[in-house]
């Protein structure tokens, strides 16, 4: 049938390609159904679809909902979405003012770190796309102040480093709730990240309907573990690279993943019937 990746970014957010160049490379890579999944926004999947029309690929309408549990951050994939839908589109520009507010305060803390960049760059690197923290840390690297994006994280930017700054998330109950509300399936993006097995269901009870079992961070003792889980309970199976594009800290080919033919399948069993009748 072809390969599947259920987990792309594009220029609407923090990709590298925009959604036309994200379904060529898709297409090159013998992928037939392909998840357009960009953080917290919705503004590419139009594009991408009208690309894949074009070249004969499956395009999945798709966000990624940054939420917070704790002092964990949780990324919680949702498939099927009304992109139209107005309560989602609320939430999502909340969100992505909460992420405007962090980086005019990361900015801040650089600055007096000794790493000043100037907040209107980042902006432009950013272009129409959701602004976050890959487009700081490439300013970073334009400024002189480190080698590369994984040196940015690594010294300033992750969890726990002088330059992170936390900031105003919804709770994985609250993303399920959003989710299906505008008609899509809450799925839990690579949870081997999040921890160990309880960890893990715990953020499954919070309305999840899904779960990333293949994904480019998990190895297969994850993979196996994760399938395990689903199966249990009867969850449905996703899988994606995660790909952010060629200019990525970790430049990932789109298709480049071996996910099993039934994933596909299963998936889109799951498909709701009016998008299946527009097909």
């Amino acid at each position: 049938m072809g390969k599947i990746d259920l987990h792309v970014h594009t220029t609407a957010s923090d990709g590298s390609l925009t959604p036309s160049q994200v379904v060529r490379e898709a297409a090159n890579s013998g992928v037939y159904l392909l998840g357009i999944a960009d953080h917290d926004c919705t503004d590419g999947v139009r594009e991408a679809e009208q690309a894949g029309r074009s070249s004969g690929i499956t395009v999945i309408p798709a966000v990624e909902l940054s939420v917070g549990s704790g002092p964990r951050e949780i990324h919680v994939l949702g498939y099927w979405i009304d992109v139209e839908q107005a309560e989602l589109q609320a939430a999502l520009a909340r969100l992505r003012s909460a992420r405007d507010t962090r980086n005019d305060r990361i900015v801040q803390r650089l600055r007096e770190l000794g790493a000043p960049i100037d907040l209107e760059r980042v902006k432009e690197i950013g272009g129409d796309g959701s602004v976050g923290r890959p487009h700081i840390a490439y300013a970073l690297v334009e400024a002189g102040h480190v080698s590369s994006i994984g040196e940015a994280f690594g010294r300033f930017l992750a969890r726990g480093k002088p330059g992170y700054v936390g900031r105003d998330r919804l709770s994985p109950a609250e993303a399920s709730e959003v989710i299906i509300a505008a008609g899509g399936l809450p799925v839990l993006a690579h949870p081997a990240k999040i921890g160990p097995r309880a960890a893990i269901e715990e953020i499954l009870d919070q309305g999840m309907r899904g779960v990333e079992v293949y994904h480019s961070d998990h190895n297969d003792v994850n993979s196996q573990m994760l399938l395990a889980l689903a199966k249990e309970r009867g969850l449905v199976v996703t899988g994606g690279t995660d790909s952010h594009g060629p200019l990525a800290d970790r430049p990932l080919v789109i298709g480049n993943l071996d996910i099993p033919d039934w994933v596909g399948e299963q998936f889109l069993q799951h498909a709701p019937k009016a998008w299946s009748e527009a097909r």
